[in-house]
């Protein structure tokens, strides 16, 4: 079973249960109450590269910014480390009030949790729109609601659409399991900036972080701008092999391509936030986090 879980959270009327059904076949066996707070349940995701069963955790928002305060909370940390998807589900608002109160306060609630994972964080986030028997509903396009939960890191997924969009793409639930499968489910935790404490650091570098001449003591001497270098080489070693072996598996090189891929846009992410660091602390994060991209490769 994956370590990596997939955060599930909706208020109680957005019809949580009715999406994890669909999206798993079955719905969890201790229900007891008209809350789904609390309930957990798995996935299993089956590709030509893995199979695996995936454990889901499901919350209910009542207060987002409560909520949010929470799960972005110091105590959280260890359940921000090993979530691999976040989806948020809400039904189609019926009026402007409602889009206003609660849909877009809740995606502000949850893009602070998702800021809170930390720059590392490769997770999945997807915003999940359920019908509503009510009538009118707020009328957006489905560009508009791209648009909408877009700014705050969600990708939108309409619960009922079918088939696929102009661009050949699938759409609904199709989609929404295309992203979940498209993900690292085996990726390391993450960590983000708040998550390193004065111990960690110190651990990391000893009492003394930077010789003088400006190196980590721990070994760790390479910085994002030269891991970078590195992996470029090891991308284009990667290809020269597969142009060489005659019964190197395609799918498999492609697929390792795309993990190198990743990897290299994290490390942009790393040298992003250094750049926000004190000085005395930046060799030594590049050193944990340049660590923790090698873990992914």
């Amino acid at each position: 079973m994956s370590e990596r879980r997939i955060l599930i959270v909706g208020r109680r009327d957005s019809e949580v249960l009715q999406f994890l059904e669909t999206l798993t076949g079955s719905l969890p066996s201790h229900q007891h109450s008209e809350s789904h707070a609390g309930l957990t349940h798995t996935l299993t995701l089956k590709t030509q590269y893995y199979t695996s069963t995936i454990p889901i955790w499901i919350d209910e928002i009542t207060d987002p910014v409560e909520w949010s305060t929470a799960y972005a909370s110091k105590e959280a940390k260890e359940v921000r480390q090993v979530l691999g998807a976040i989806i948020y589900v809400f039904k189609r608002p019926t009026s402007e009030a409602e889009f206003t109160d609660m849909v877009t306060e809740d995606l502000k609630g949850v893009g602070k949790v998702v800021k809170a994972c930390g720059y590392s964080w490769d997770g999945v986030c997807l915003a999940v729109a359920m019908p509503h028997s009510m009538q009118p509903q707020v009328s957006k396009s489905a560009e508009e609601w791209d648009d909408v939960t877009m700014e705050y890191g969600f990708e939108f997924v309409d619960f009922e659409a079918k088939g696929r969009n102009d661009y050949g793409e699938p759409v609904g639930m199709e989609r929404l399991r295309e992203a979940l499968e498209a993900n690292d489910w085996n990726a390391p935790m993450s960590f983000g900036l708040d998550d390193l404490d004065d111990d960690e650091l110190d651990e990391l570098a000893g009492d003394d972080p930077i010789d003088k001449d400006g190196n980590v003591k721990n070994g760790l001497k390479l910085e994002a701008n030269e891991m970078e270098q590195e992996m470029f080489g090891l991308h284009q070693a990667i290809l020269g092999e597969g142009k060489d072996g005659e019964d190197d598996d395609d799918d498999d090189e492609e697929f390792q391509v795309e993990q190198l891929e990743a990897a290299m846009q994290r490390l942009q992410g790393v040298k992003d936030m250094i750049s926000e660091l004190p000085e005395d602390q930046k060799r030594a994060f590049a050193a944990k986090a340049v660590a923790d991209v090698m873990k992914t490769l």
